[in-house]
């Protein structure tokens, strides 16, 4: 089944829609930042007539555990639970960005039969506004590949990657203009399993007048340390945000494309 893209008239950002799965395969997220201001819900259901069997947590660049987490939550088919972190507990600094990775893990007792639909969404502590969501798949395609975004002079893009476990991510986040040529500063990556990296490029550094717009692409090359393993699929799972700069709080979020042009197959969501 291929996803479907789908646009919430609520929100401010575009979103994609994936089918069930079960833990007969890794479940992933991509990086997700947040402020002070804002808290990071992650979502799971067990989706009929299967039961869901999973443990729920965070864990930060560095690959540590932060905030709560749920251990052997057992949700009977059509249940539903969810874990909140607040970006308060993470940082107390008026503007900053803090970067965390959801995680869901199969329980010790989770059958090959357990179902489950989980989600991330990033929401608004004073208006209860969603302004980021994240679905968990699978398995992202080899090469992350993002298309084009633009930025004015009051944003910020900003290229996240994870060695998501077990293995380790290799390779350079950068930007390219509507030209093919590159802007900001390239960054290097040798991430160890379950450490994530970041660059930022300011619209700043490529516009100077109110309505202007600068197009870009987030770029994600791997080496050959960073390639897709036969086993586990891409260790490198890339995220791009664009925030507002002078608050921190993200007005775009979205995953790499799920079929990417340099993948050969479509991983089976």
């Amino acid at each position: 089944m291929k996803p479907k893209l789908i646009v919430l008239a609520s929100t401010m950002f575009l979103a994609l829609v994936f089918p069930k799965f079960g833990w007969a395969q890794q479940t992933n997220f991509a990086m997700m930042g947040i402020t002070n201001a804002q808290t990071l819900q992650l979502n799971l259901v067990a989706f009929p007539p299967s039961p869901c069997i999973a443990n729920l947590g965070f864990q930060d660049s560095n690959g540590n555990p932060v905030g709560p987490s749920m251990t052997g939550v057992t949700l009977a088919p059509g249940q539903y639970t969810s874990l909140t972190l607040t970006g308060l507990s993470l940082t107390k600094v008026v503007g900053q960005r803090v970067e965390v990775l959801p995680m869901i893990t199969p329980g010790s007792t989770a059958p090959l039969s357990s179902s489950c639909i989980a989600t991330a969404e990033v929401v608004e502590d004073l208006l209860e506004n969603t302004t980021a969501f994240l679905p968990a798949v699978q398995s992202w395609p080899p090469g992350p590949v993002f298309g084009m975004i633009g930025l004015t002079v009051f944003e910020t893009a900003r290229l996240n990657v994870v060695a998501y476990p077990p293995n380790p991510c290799i390779g350079t986040l950068s930007f390219a203009n509507s030209s093919g040529g590159p802007v900001g500063k390239p960054l290097d990556v040798d991430l160890a399993p379950g450490q994530a990296a970041f660059t930022d490029l300011p619209g700043s550094e490529l516009v100077s007048m109110l309505g202007q717009r600068a197009e870009i692409q987030p770029m994600m090359t791997l080496s050959t340390g960073g390639l897709v393993n036969p086993v586990t699929g891409n260790t490198c799972v890339a995220s791009t945000e664009v925030y507002i700069t002078l608050t921190g709080e993200t007005a775009v979020y979205f995953p790499p494309n799920p079929c990417s042009p340099t993948a050969t197959s479509c991983a089976a969501y």
